[in-house]
């Protein structure tokens, strides 16, 4: 993109300095030329349809909104073939850029509090936000929190199982399970999307990860696995607080607090001088309070490299999610279908990394398939071993020596197996 400091927009906005980026748009420091005030000016990047249409939502939904705790939204438009939005300047930090150690129990449940209250009156407006994460939540200087990036909110009236099959938006270790599966998302899943973050900011990392970055497996632990109590990981986290973020985790909406104002009252009352609440002297974890922290930047990487604007990726991830589901259920046709149908999308999509992983994941599927007695068929071995075979150097080549050694085994099984029928 063409340097854009100084350069005036629609006759009013003037574009002084570039202060952040993210996947579609920039973000400038400007002046309002006829209030005379400063401002933020917002500048899409990314010219794709979609990615228009998201932004120009992100205009109109936050535009609606006049909270506190919310960014204001002044004009949007667009000029000299620049789409923008005009926003309220902020200065401060995001959550997932303050120091390990930095907050305090009490503070930290302050700002839990507040992004809450914006959540609750976004809720009441009929908006779900479908991107609660560190980075989408800055602390100003005061301390009053200002969530941002309504970019992919949507009403509650349109979203729909339909709407929502397939799209894997928004940062994967923040999201709930249901969006995951296709289902309809609601309040309830910002809220869940706020049980992550606070584990977080009290055990110091996020409870479903992968140390390969094997995203898939994220996915998977979401849908499927029970988070560590944060107990376990940090024995300075109350007991309260611990009780409050695994109802946040709950992998049923039902089992979750039905709206943020519930969440509100009983975080109020722990900071309020009752029986055992946290005092302000406690310190937040010891290590990083935020993961985002450390790599803002890398996370956004990771994210476009892996998951990109394409529906054909998207199928792809959300097909070697269903292969993993019916594998646990032991529904081998299924998860055949399903591991087959991701590699293609993987192969189509050029992504030699996801189609190894998923290479693997299917010739374990057989290997698990033939040690419980129901024997695969010589086409569903051979298709094992070729897959894997094509997998093993692209594992080797980025030293993955964890999937390279499993790989290599499975691959031994699989031909013995493949003996019996010649």
């Amino acid at each position: 993109m063409t340097q854009l400091d100084g350069r005036m927009l629609a006759n009013r906005y003037r574009i002084e300095a570039l202060v952040g980026r993210g996947g579609m748009a920039d973000v400038y420091r400007g002046t309002d030329t006829m209030l005379e005030r400063p401002i933020a000016v917002k500048i899409l990047t990314d010219r794709s349809d979609d990615i228009r249409k998201r932004f120009l939502r992100e205009a109109q939904s936050m535009a609606k909104l006049n909270h506190r705790n919310i960014v204001g939204v002044y004009d949007a438009g667009q000029a000299d073939g620049l789409s923008y939005i005009i926003m309220e300047l902020l200065q401060g930090r995001t959550l997932a850029q303050i120091p390990s150690g930095e907050l305090t129990m009490h503070t930290a449940i302050r700002h839990f509090i507040d992004l809450l209250e914006a959540l609750s009156y976004a809720h009441d407006q009929g908006l779900v936000h479908r991107d609660v994460k560190p980075a989408n939540v800055m602390v100003l200087g005061d301390g009053v929190i200002k969530v941002m990036d309504f970019g992919l909110s949507r009403r509650t009236s349109e979203m729909s199982s339909v709407t929502n099959a397939g799209e894997i938006v928004g940062t994967i270790a923040y999201l709930s399970p249901e969006r995951f599966l296709g289902k309809v998302a609601d309040a309830r899943s910002d809220l869940y999307s706020v049980g992550i973050m606070m584990y977080e900011v009290f055990t110091g990392g996020v409870p479903f990860k992968s140390e390969t970055d094997d995203l898939v497996a994220v996915i998977f632990a979401h849908v499927n696995e029970p988070p560590v109590p944060p107990r376990t990981v940090n024995r300075a986290v109350p007991m309260q607080i611990e009780r409050i973020i695994l109802k946040l985790l709950e992998k049923d909406p039902e089992r979750r607090y039905q709206n943020a104002r519930e969440l509100i009252v009983e975080l109020q009352s722990l900071i309020g001088g009752g029986p055992g609440a946290p005092a302000d002297a406690q310190p937040a974890p010891s290590r990083s309070a935020m993961v985002a922290a450390a790599a803002p930047e890398a996370v956004r990487q990771v994210l476009e490299k892996t998951f990109g604007s394409t529906r054909t990726l998207n199928e792809g991830y959300s097909e070697t999610l269903a292969g993993m589901l019916a594998t646990r259920k032991r529904n081998y046709p299924e998860a055949a279908r399903a591991y087959t149908t991701a590699l293609t999308a993987f192969k189509t999509a050029g992504n030699d990394v996801e189609y190894a992983k998923t290479a693997l994941k299917f010739a374990m599927m057989i290997a698990q398939k033939n040690t419980e007695g129901e024997a695969p068929d010589r086409k569903e071995i051979d298709q094992a071993v070729e897959v894997l075979g094509d997998a093993l150097p692209v594992i080797r080549g980025r030293r993955m020596s964890k999937e390279l050694e499993e790989g290599e085994r499975i691959l031994y099984a699989l031909q013995r197996i493949g003996v019996r029928f010649r």
